[in-house]
C-alpha cells in the first residue's frame, strides 16, 4: 500500500496515524447507508408515476440490500435507481412483460423473427415467446423444457436465465424454486438487483459515472440508453452531494 490514500483528506483528522487506518475509515464511509430522506428523493426522481404509498414501500425494502452491496454513495445509488427504473418500467414491473405484437417482435428479436409472418405464432403469447427466445441459452434447456418461461426476467434488473437464478439462489441461501418466487416480490426484486449489481462489480462503473458501460453491462446493449442516462442524472441531482 502506498503512503497516501487518494480522497481521504476530508475524512481524516490531521494526525491520522497510518495509511491502514485511512483505508479503514474510507471503507466505513462507503458502507454507511444513504440517509432516508436522500434515498427517498432519489426514488421520487425516477418513479414519477408511483403514489407516495408505493414509494414508501420501496423505501422500506431498499436500504439493507443496498448497504450489503456497497451501493451507498450518491453516484452508486443514483446509477442503481436510474438503471432499475428503466428495467422495471418505473419500479412497476417485477416480471418481464412479454406481450409483444408481431411487428414489435421483429424489432426486439430480429434474429428469431425476421418478418411478421415468422413472429405471428409468438405474438401476444408470453409463455410461448419466452420458451422460444430463451431456449438453449442462459443455462436454459430447449423450448420444450419450459425454462425460458420459468426463468424469464424478474426483479428490478430483470434477472433472466436458469444459470443466473441458480447463482442468485446460492448467494441468498435459497432453493432454486424459492429464489424464482422471491425475485418477483418487492424485497426479492431489490435483493436480486443488488446481488446482480454486486456480482458484476458495477459500483466501479457508477463511481466513474460511466453510464454507457453500465447500460451495456446490465442490458447487454444500449437499449434505452438515453432514458437511463436521464434518470440516473435526475436521481443524482435529487439525492445531492
Amino acid at each position: 500500500m502506498s503512503a497516501t490514500v487518494t480522497g481521504l483528506d476530508s475524512l481524516l483528522p490531521p494526525s491520522s496515524p497510518s495509511p491502514a487506518a485511512a483505508a479503514a475509515m474510507l471503507v466505513l464511509h462507503q458502507v454507511q447507508p444513504l440517509a432516508p430522506d436522500r434515498l427517498s428523493r432519489g426514488i421520487a426522481a425516477v418513479t414519477p408515476h408511483l403514489t407516495e404509498a408505493d414509494r414508501a414501500g420501496w423505501l422500506q425494502v431498499l436500504p439493507a440490500p443496498l448497504r450489503k452491496a456497497g451501493i451507498t454513495t450518491t453516484n452508486r445509488v443514483a446509477a442503481f435507481l436510474g438503471q432499475c427504473a428503466v428495467e422495471s418500467g418505473g419500479f412497476r414491473l417485477l416480471e418481464e412483460d412479454l406481450n409483444y405484437s408481431a411487428a414489435r417482435l421483429c424489432v426486439v428479436w430480429p434474429s428469431h423473427f425476421p418478418d411478421q409472418a415468422a413472429a405471428e405464432a409468438c405474438a401476444m403469447a408470453p409463455e410461448r415467446l419466452a420458451n422460444t427466445v430463451y431456449a438453449n441459452r442462459l443455462g436454459n434447456g430447449d423450448s420444450a423444457s419450459g425454462d425460458g418461461w420459468r426463468f424469464r426476467g424478474r426483479g428490478l434488473i430483470q434477472m433472466t436465465g436458469r444459470e443466473t437464478y441458480q447463482r442468485f439462489a446460492q448467494a441468498m441461501g435459497l432453493t432454486l424454486d424459492i429464489a424464482v418466487d422471491h425475485a418477483g416480490t418487492h424485497q426479492g426484486a431489490v435483493d436480486s438487483a443488488a446481488w446482480f449489481w454486486s456480482s458484476r462489480k458495477l459500483n466501479a462503473l457508477a463511481d466513474a459515472w460511466s453510464l454507457e458501460k453500465l447500460t451495456i453491462s446490465i442490458n447487454g446493449g444500449s437499449q434505452g440508453a438515453a432514458d437511463r442516462a436521464r434518470l440516473c442524472e435526475a436521481a443524482r441531482h435529487a439525492i445531492g452531494a
